[in-house]
């Protein structure tokens, strides 16, 4: 699409859209807006609110939206300072700010732009409680557009990125007494439509492997590998230090049991040359996106550094692999991930900032750390997204409440980049089950994550 079709991002927003919806017309029902839009669908744009990460508002009305622009709380970008002052009758045009000007630190401040300059700085929000990216074909917020037609299913490719998986010890009895639907029963519905699924998996496989006398060194039974079928995982990172654990013959297994289920993995490998190769998918748009991963410190000596095992981090190589991916593979977006050394803190070690700091400037696009058995920080450097790290997505920790906090991300590629992560704040609860967070346990993670000084 081209830098017609619209977006909003703002001060505290919500938008009342088309010229076939009245914006006048307080009385018309949400379900008759809903309706309207949908006859647009084929022939329009989507209009989009966004906000900085630390704008924990999550929906926002189209009367309200309305008002918003109308008093100058609500800025957009200048190219469609018009439309929008005709779409919604108003007096003059409504304030106009360079996305580049926004101010990230700001926990009130929205802002209008086209779909095409949206980026991962900004979080969109809900309007009439509808998600955009998650359902478009019920979104209210559309504008007639005469050009090319934007279609939702080709034009993004949906993506889920988690934290630290590692099915053993405690974990292992509550799935062998009552399974793995019951394990998944409360994150299932948030993987049923995903097209890429990532997981960090830190165990191998070992049908011979006890839970109850694990403690240190784990492994995972092959029939509770199923658990990746059924969140139709396609992407296994290998950064973990836990793979090797029980030898070499599981971990060998377990990667033929990724190729067997039409996994694809990184950060790990056969070889110290496998390890270190990149995964490039080709996406519905034909863009190529890579993934690469490195373990920081190898604490348990499971780095391919002659063999198998985790791809160690060294300053040079990751440089020279970025540096290929750029310029001869001429991939769109980099994404990696580095298990960093374990530490008991929201906040990352400087070890950690200077690290992500180098990726970015060698040429990655975002930086998530996969180690994290605690939700760490969130931050942005040069534009780009650090995630410090997400915490325990399937793990057995429940013994403090930093272990019990994590989030993991809902993302969405269009034209060759991730436009969006959107955190899914979890809580692990009594029955080792990860869950989805309720109101208050989401507030908590939110104020241990979310710093301004980190915008």
């Amino acid at each position: 699409m081209k830098k017609y079709v619209l977006i909003i991002l703002g001060i505290s927003v919500a938008i009342g859209i088309t010229a076939f919806i009245s914006i006048s017309n307080k009385k018309q029902s949400t379900d008759e807006l809903n309706k309207n839009s949908k006859n647009l669908a084929n022939d329009s744009i989507p209009l989009i609110v966004m906000g900085s990460f630390l704008n924990l508002s999550e929906d926002i009305t189209l009367d309200s939206l309305k008002i918003k622009l109308e008093n100058g709380s609500v800025f957009c970008t200048k190219d469609i300072s018009k439309s929008l002052q005709d779409k919604f009758k108003l007096i003059k045009e409504p304030k106009s700010i360079q996305l580049g000007k926004f101010n990230f630190t700001s926990r009130k401040d929205l802002v209008i732009t086209t779909l095409d300059s949206v980026n991962q700085q900004f979080l969109a929000k809900k309007v009439e409680a509808i998600n955009f990216f998650k359902d478009p074909s019920k979104y209210p917020l559309w504008l007639p557009y005469e050009s090319d037609d934007f279609d939702f299913q080709k034009e993004i490719t949906t993506y889920t990125h988690t934290g630290v998986t590692a099915i053993t010890r405690r974990t292992g009895p509550v799935l062998n007494t009552k399974g793995i639907d019951f394990y998944l029963a409360n994150i299932f519905p948030f993987f049923k439509n995903r097209e890429l699924v990532h997981i960090s998996n830190e165990v191998s496989n070992q049908d011979s492997c006890v839970y109850e006398t694990m403690k240190m060194k784990f492994a995972t039974k092959t029939e509770h590998f199923e658990i990746f079928n059924r969140l139709k995982v396609n992407i296994v990172e290998l950064t973990g230090n836990h793979n090797l654990d029980v030898g070499e013959q599981p971990y060998l297994n377990s990667l033929k049991w990724y190729k067997d289920h039409n996994m694809k993995y990184f950060g790990g490998g056969a070889t110290p040359e496998e390890a270190n190769k990149p995964l490039i998918i080709e996406l519905k748009d034909k863009r190529k996106i890579a993934w690469i991963g490195f373990n920081e410190l190898c604490p348990c000596g499971e780095c391919a550094d002659k063999k198998m095992g985790s791809n160690r981090y060294v300053e040079a190589k990751a440089k020279k692999l970025i540096d290929s991916l750029k310029n001869q593979v001429k991939v769109d977006y980099i994404l990696a991930c580095v298990q960093y050394g374990e530490v008991d803190s929201y906040s990352p070690t400087p070890n950690q900032k200077k690290i992500c700091q180098k990726l970015i400037d060698f040429g990655a696009d975002v930086i998530i750390g996969s180690q994290a058995h605690q939700a760490q920080e969130i931050a942005l450097y040069k534009g780009k997204l650090i995630f410090y790290g997400l915490g325990n997505f399937m793990f057995d920790q429940i013994h403090r409440l930093g272990v019990r906090q994590a989030f993991f991300l809902e993302c969405y590629f269009y034209n060759g980049k991730i436009i969006q992560f959107q955190p899914v704040y979890t809580f692990m609860n009594e029955e080792r089950q990860p869950t989805p967070a309720n109101n208050s346990e989401k507030l908590e993670i939110q104020k241990v994550v979310l710093k301004e000084y980190n915008f």
